[in-house]
C-alpha cells in the first residue's frame, strides 16, 4: 500500500485528462450530416450513370416469306433474321381483315433469328411486321390452295392410292450423299393407299408398285405390303403416320427402313399429296452394292463416316442403321386399290 501511494496523483490526473478530451469542443462547428448525404447521393447518381444500358442498335435483316409470295405453304414456319440480338423485337401477324393471328416463337443462333410457328389458312393473304430498335420490316404474302378443306367426306378417301418415287418425286436432304444413289437405285414406285378414314383418324397401307409403260397404269407388286398404324387426322387434310418397319426391295435387295415416318397434305380433291416429308432409319447392311462392296455389311456406313455421317444401332443392335430424310415429296393419285 505504501508503494501505490505516490502513483495516486498521476492516476487522478490521467482520469481528468480523459474526461476533458471526451467533451465536445464548442468552438468547432458540428458535422453537417446533410453534406455527407448529398455526397453519397452524388456518388449513387454517378454509379447509375455508369450502369445505363447501351443504346439499341439491332436491325431487321430479312423476313421470310418475301413480300409478294403467292404460293406459300400454310404449315411452313415464318422466319425473321436480325443483325444482332433481336429478342426485344415486336412481331405481329395479321390477315387481310386486320385480325391478329396468334403464333409461338422459337429463337435460334443467339437470338439473331426467330421462327414463328403457326398453321395458317389456305388461299389467304397475311402481313407479317417485325420491329426492333429503330428498324422495321414488313412482308405481305398469300398462301397456296394446298391445305383447303377436303371436298368430300374423309370416308370417301378409302380406296384412294397415290404414287411417288424417292428418286424423282422427293429430295433426300439427309444424308446428302444418298441423293445421287437414290436416283440410280431407288427407282421403284411407292404406293400409299387409304384403307379407312374418318374425321379423327386415317389408316394407310404402303406397297411397292409396278408401272406398265405400255398403258401408263400401275399395279401392286407381289412384295409384302406394310401397314401404318391408324394416324391422327384431326388436322385434315394434313396427316402424319409412322410404320415400325418398312421393307423396300430394289433389284432383289431388301432395304429395311425402321420407324418409317410419312406426312403430307392431301389436295382438296384428293388428286395429289403435296409438301410431303419422309424419314426413318435405313438399314444399310444389304446395300453395299451401292458403293461397289456388295458383300460388306459395313460398306455404306464406312462411306457415310468419311462424309461425316454416323451410323447407329438398328433394332437388332447391329450398327448399320443410318438416319435418312426426304423432303418435297409429291405423290399423284393412281387408279389402283391396294390389298393387304
Amino acid at each position: 500500500m505504501m508503494r501505490l501511494a505516490p502513483l495516486l496523483p498521476l492516476l487522478l490526473l490521467a482520469a481528468c485528462k480523459h474526461d476533458k478530451d471526451s467533451t465536445p469542443n464548442e468552438s468547432q462547428p458540428p458535422v453537417d450530416d446533410s453534406a455527407v448525404d448529398s455526397q453519397n447521393t452524388q456518388d449513387s447518381d454517378s454509379t447509375k450513370d455508369t450502369d445505363t444500358a447501351l443504346p439499341c442498335t439491332a436491325s431487321v435483316l430479312t423476313v421470310s416469306p418475301e413480300t409478294g409470295t403467292t404460293e406459300f405453304y400454310y404449315r411452313e414456319p415464318l422466319v425473321v433474321s436480325f443483325d444482332g440480338d433481336g429478342s426485344a423485337a415486336v412481331l405481329s401477324l395479321t390477315d387481310a381483315s386486320g385480325t391478329d393471328i396468334p403464333f409461338s416463337r422459337t429463337w435460334a443462333d443467339g437470338n439473331v433469328q426467330v421462327q414463328l410457328d403457326v398453321i395458317l389458312s389456305a388461299d389467304t393473304t397475311y402481313t407479317l411486321n417485325a420491329q426492333v430498335c429503330e428498324s422495321t420490316l414488313s412482308t405481305a404474302f398469300t398462301t397456296s390452295h394446298l391445305g383447303a378443306p377436303l371436298q368430300m367426306d374423309p370416308g370417301s378417301l378409302v380406296g384412294t392410292t397415290w404414287e411417288f418415287r424417292l428418286s424423282d418425286d422427293a429430295t433426300i436432304t439427309e444424308p446428302v450423299f444418298l441423293e445421287p444413289l437414290a436416283a440410280t437405285y431407288v427407282t421403284t414406285p411407292l404406293l400409299i393407299g387409304v384403307t379407312a378414314a374418318d374425321a379423327t383418324m386415317i389408316d394407310l397401307l404402303g406397297a411397292l408398285g409396278i408401272y406398265n409403260q405400255s398403258n401408263g397404269t400401275y399395279s401392286q407388286s407381289n412384295e409384302v405390303p406394310w401397314d401404318f398404324p391408324p394416324a391422327d387426322f384431326t388436322q385434315s387434310p394434313f396427316f402424319a403416320a409412322t410404320a415400325p418397319l418398312v421393307t423396300l426391295s430394289y433389284n432383289g435387295i431388301d432395304i429395311p427402313i425402321e420407324q418409317f415416318h410419312l406426312e403430307g397434305t392431301i389436295a382438296d380433291d384428293a388428286s395429289f399429296i403435296g409438301e410431303g416429308k419422309a424419314w426413318g432409319y435405313l438399314d444399310t447392311r444389304y446395300a453395299g452394292v451401292w458403293v461397289a462392296r456388295p458383300d460388306d455389311p459395313a460398306a455404306v456406313c464406312d462411306v457415310a463416316s468419311s462424309a461425316g455421317v454416323s451410323c447407329v444401332p438398328c433394332l437388332d443392335s447391329e450398327p448399320y442403321c443410318m438416319f435418312i430424310r426426304a423432303e418435297e415429296v409429291h405423290a399423284t393419285r393412281v387408279g389402283v386399290v391396294l390389298l393387304p
